[in-house]
């Protein structure tokens, strides 16, 4: 049966009252296919001219946007002062030997003429101190003796020439060096090495391309729950809690030749006093040192030949070509000396990329920390697990303590990000630029 148009609550009086001036009602085309497509028509013309004015008020709206971003906003503003500082004259210190303290080197007025650019002060100047009152009698007197044969006996006796001052690298020098490695993530020795030149030449172009690599990249961190950055340049790990900062610790992370891919995945466990199968690039160097009959470094550490099964043999007496076949691998159990440490973090990628403690920590304290297999390496791994089991560091090393293998699963998946990120605000409110150790960058 035919539907009326009055069922709907409008007449065809009232509809015709919102349709185009100069619609000619023809109430001959009511019937038959040419009537309902008449209907239709002008059903379409009413609804169009209904919605016209919220479509025009929606297009003119303007879209919502997001507040910004703190690391965001604090990398476009460092991006906004190295691109105001470009013309700045920016002298450079010449590429050479390291300068070790008290070392004698022409360079030092220019390491001395680059701090004061960098705006580098000394951390803890020496005091001002009132000159004595002179002596007048001992006074004279040395002057008689150096006046009658040329040389003061309160001076040490000097052999060779002398250094002029300028050149020597001074205490007070040493301490603005270590200042600047400090805020670079370096070590603070003293040591003008390959890094601390990267960082005391690093112009204000070289800062802004940084900059805008990584704004470019950039992602904030999700505005709810726990997260974890793993960020390859600077070699750090973040950790946020609904978008905010609430961790940050040194990492160790994928050498060149063996890198940390760029993935996220989520953190769903930690493994208490894990136990370690050794990655197929190892592998094949302990099967070379099988087949040359070397098995030191092997039982240094302790790893064995496991089967399938869970027997486990020393590597000599299994054949080198038996390792990687039918589920035969080199393994190390748990342990102080094993390669995971105390701790693994586990994470859900197909890549067995995952986060972990290790047997040598003093990794950490280098500039290089690019070396690992592809797996990260935590300093900080006590206060890191207690953060993601939403426990206390005690109840992580007691469950430690147990000498056993086993998992605690964290309350919900924490994604954790791997970034390269060049430049990453650090945590005294400036900007450490991380070193482009995958040669990822443009130009690179």
């Amino acid at each position: 049966m035919r539907r009326s148009i009055r069922s709907k609550g409008l007449d065809r009086g009232a509809s015709e009252r919102f349709l185009p001036a100069g619609w000619k009602h023809n109430p001959a085309l009511e019937t038959g296919g040419r009537g309902k497509g008449q209907m239709m028509i002008r059903w379409a013309l009413v609804l169009a001219v209904a919605l016209a004015p919220h479509v025009a008020g929606a297009a003119t709206r303007p879209t919502p946007v997001p507040p910004e971003d703190r690391v965001h906003a604090v990398l476009r503003v460092a991006l906004e002062k190295a691109e105001a500082e470009l013309a700045a004259d920016s002298s450079s210190i010449p590429v050479g030997g390291s300068i070790k303290p008290a070392a004698v080197d022409p360079r030092v007025p220019a390491l001395r003429q680059r701090l004061d650019a960098m705006g580098v002060a000394d951390t803890n100047p020496a005091p001002v101190v009132a000159a004595a009152e002179p002596v007048v009698a001992v006074a004279v007197a040395q002057a008689q003796t150096v006046a009658t044969d040329g040389v003061d006996p309160t001076q040490p006796e000097l052999i060779g020439p002398v250094a002029p001052a300028t050149l020597v690298y001074d205490d007070a020098l040493i301490r603005r060096v270590k200042a600047l490695q400090l805020s670079w993530g370096l070590r603070d020795d003293g040591v003008v090495g390959r890094r601390t030149l990267r960082a005391l030449n690093f112009t204000p172009a070289d800062e802004a391309q940084a900059l805008r690599e990584t704004l470019a990249r950039y992602q904030p961190p999700p505005a709810h729950g726990k997260s974890i950055t793993v960020n390859v340049p600077t070699a750090e790990i973040i950790a946020f809690e609904n978008g905010v900062e609430v961790l940050r610790t040194r990492a160790v992370v994928g050498s060149p030749l063996t890198q940390t891919p760029m993935i996220q995945s989520n953190m769903i466990a930690v493994k208490y006093n894990p136990d370690w199968t050794v990655p197929p690039g190892l592998t094949k160097k302990y099967k070379a040192f099988m087949a040359a009959g070397q098995y030191e470094e092997m039982r240094k550490h302790g790893v064995v030949v496991k089967t399938p099964e869970g027997q486990t043999f020393d590597p000599a007496q299994v054949p080198p070509d038996m390792v990687g076949t039918m589920g035969w691998k080199f393994w190390q159990p748990p342990g102080d000396d094993n390669a995971l440490g105390l701790l693994k973090f586990e994470l859900d990628n197909d890549q067995a990329i995952y986060l972990h403690d290790t047997n040598n920590r003093k990794l950490f304290a280098t500039d290089n920390r690019a070396v690992s297999n592809g797996c990260i390496r935590v300093e900080n791994y006590l206060g890191l697990a207690a953060w993601v089991l939403g426990t206390d560091i005690p109840a992580v090393e007691a469950a430690i303590a147990t000498g056993t293998t086993h998992f605690a699963r964290v309350p919900s998946r924490i994604p954790v990000r791997m970034t390269y990120y060049l430049a990453y605000p650090d945590t005294a409110g400036g900007i450490r630029y991380g070193e482009d150790v995958y040669t990822l960058a443009e130009g690179s």
